[in-house]
């Protein structure tokens, strides 16, 4: 069992990895590729914190914050598959439209 002092620190460390993602995006670091996959992951262990504090955490279940937390959870779960399959989609069109057939991702 993990103390609810970690599932804490989940929370925090995502929700500022997601700051930090739109300064950099904001400065031009990152390009919008790399931004919906990160903030596809960043949203998805966010709901994975958000959860275990509602459950096992300081919050009391059956009570409103509780639900408003679960809520939360759902939606940022389902916004960050969102944003990685959108990714993996425009991934793969950008592959196919590179010129001679060739990947436009080549390693060697």
């Amino acid at each position: 069992m993990v103390p609810p002092v970690v599932n804490l620190a989940f929370v925090v460390a995502y929700a500022l990895l997601l700051a930090l993602l739109a300064v950099r995006y904001r400065r031009g670091a990152n390009d919008r590729k790399r931004l919906t996959l990160l903030t596809g992951v960043c949203l998805t262990w966010l709901s994975y914190g958000l959860l275990q504090i509602s459950q096992e955490g300081p919050i009391p279940t059956s009570t409103t914050l509780n639900y408003a937390f679960d809520g939360i959870a759902i939606v940022c779960l389902f916004a960050g598959l969102f944003l990685m399959y959108r990714w993996w989609r425009d991934r793969g069109r950008s592959e196919e439209s590179a010129p001679d057939g060739e990947s436009a991702d080549r390693s060697t």
